[in-house]
């Protein structure tokens, strides 16, 4: 097709030439050769008017080409500008879009560097906390950590005041210790914790200050409560938990250290009861030893501060067994028993240890039962029987607050109930009871009878035995006194 026109236009332009080129001609005729004939002139002039028509034609056909081309490259032009005209409009918006994206990056990042900021000095805060708590588990005297804390000056955290107020004998609130000025809000706040048995605080958001009164529980009682005001930079909702966290845990370390205080007198009582004694003295060594040894693992990890106190109950669990003299030994004796026992049960090794553990503590109770009753060597009056029979309660109550030893506690409260329902405190009846508790009834009631007491010579181990099989099914447990006798004729049970 574009050849055919391209053959025309040419057609057209070769016939317009010759048609002007032939009146030339004759033109140059006339003068050179002085022609004069009437029918070349019209010849001239047909010629001229010829190439006149046919060059309109031909300027007509390439216009409208030319005009037909010029129109389509409009055409397409437009198409471009359209598309050019929606990409500006793309490129304007992904611009507009790209401004507000930078100004939520920037907005993201400023809180970053905020939170960047407050993590850090968090992070110092708690550094130093640390190092305190540090400091404070290496004291056992109530004046020394008052007076650390007194002079503790952290970057976010300062105690203004802290006053430590202890249950005399006479169930009058004695102030022991305290630095700082005295805060307007204290007597409000201490006796709130006093009667409700409940940390309180208050919080000063004008001065950053946070005061708390954290109580000493004992027994379902308030035997003491510690004071503080803490001038603090975070007053967040977390923040207060962690600065009452903290309260708690001095309040605790100041607690233990009362508590410390009256081990050490116990101590020296025991040691002139005993005329002090080698194997006192070496018990004691070792347990102040490991003590040593949990506040060094301490200062290496924070979570491990529960073991601190855990192993101060076991002191205390240590000192009964001193406190009554026919009782020395006798809770190895139980544990020794108790986990041959378990292992004939097929109990688990997490099973076994929380038992290992529960007959070192299961008397510890009898810390609040007086000396003179442990010791009579003359029949009980019944009230006498009664203040024995607390002995499981109070040794739940002194272990109440250690949210890790729950399993513990439940086994020592349970350990002299009775399978028929008539044991004590609450009267459980068969599986009602723990089965560590039931395990531990068997061994210390088997232990208990081959050892002498201050009203009776030790039992034979054959009359012990029987007396087992006798309260089987009423007082203990069928099936672990069976396994107790089975361990007995094979001579797996040590004291048998």
């Amino acid at each position: 097709m574009k050849t055919q026109k391209k053959l025309l236009r040419h057609t057209f332009e070769f016939l317009v030439i010759l048609l002007i080129c032939f009146p030339l001609c004759i033109q140059i005729g006339k003068v050179f050769w002085k022609l004069k004939n009437s029918l070349l002139e019209y010849l001239q002039l047909a010629s001229l008017s010829s190439a006149m028509i046919f060059f309109s034609i031909f300027y007509i056909l390439r216009y409208s080409a030319v005009l037909k081309q010029y129109r389509l490259s409009e055409k397409k032009q437009k198409l471009i500008i359209n598309k050019l005209k929606e990409e500006k409009e793309t490129i304007e918006k992904g611009y507009i879009n790209s401004i507000q994206i930078n100004k939520e990056m920037t907005s993201i990042v400023k809180r970053l560097i905020d939170t960047q900021r407050v993590l850090k000095q968090k992070n110092e805060w708690l550094k130093s906390f640390f190092e305190l708590s540090t400091e404070i588990l290496s004291l056992s005297n109530v004046y020394e950590i008052v007076k650390l804390l007194g002079s503790f000056e952290g970057k976010n955290l300062r105690f203004l005041r802290v006053s430590v107020y202890f249950n005399n004998q006479n169930d009058v609130f004695k102030h022991l210790y305290y630095f700082g000025k005295k805060d307007p809000d204290e007597e409000l706040l201490l006796k709130r914790a006093r009667e409700d048995v409940n940390i309180t605080y208050k919080i000063e958001q004008k001065d950053n200050l946070i005061k708390i009164a954290v109580p000493m529980i004992s027994e379902d009682k308030c035997e003491g409560v510690c004071f503080f005001t803490i001038k603090c930079n975070f007053l967040e909702k977390e923040d207060i938990s962690y600065y009452i966290s903290i309260c708690n845990f001095i309040t605790i370390a100041i607690k233990n250290s009362i508590y410390y205080s009256n081990l050490k007198k116990q101590k020296l009582e025991i040691e002139d009861l005993y005329e002090k004694s080698t194997y006192v003295n070496e018990r004691l060594r070792e347990t102040i030893e490991e003590l040593n040894k949990s506040k060094v693992e301490l200062e290496k990890k924070n979570a491990e501060i529960e073991r601190f106190f855990y192993e101060t109950i076991l002191c205390l669990s240590k000192a009964i067994e001193y406190k009554d003299v026919y009782t020395k030994g006798h809770c190895e004796r139980v544990q020794s028993i108790a986990l041959k026992i378990a292992d004939e049960l097929g109990l688990s090794e997490d099973e076994k240890n929380v038992l290992k553990v529960a007959c070192l503590l299961h008397d510890i109770g009898k810390i609040g039962v007086k000396e003179e009753i442990l010791n009579k060597k003359e029949p009980l009056t019944a009230h006498e029987y009664e203040e024995i029979k607390q002995h499981p309660l109070i040794g739940y109550n002194i272990l109440k607050d250690l949210d890790f030893m729950g399993r513990i506690q439940k086994i020592i409260l349970q350990h002299h109930e009775r399978i028929d329902g008539k044991g004590y405190p609450y009267g459980l009846r068969g599986d009602e009871i723990d089965l560590l508790a039931r395990i531990i009834s068997v061994a210390d009631a088997y232990d208990a009878m081959t050892s002498d007491r201050p009203y009776r010579r030790a039992f034979a181990k054959e009359e012990a035995m029987e007396e087992l099989q006798r309260c089987a099914g009423s007082q203990f447990d069928k099936n672990i006194v069976e396994k107790l006798l089975n361990l007995a004729q094979k001579g797996m049970v040590m004291f048998l």
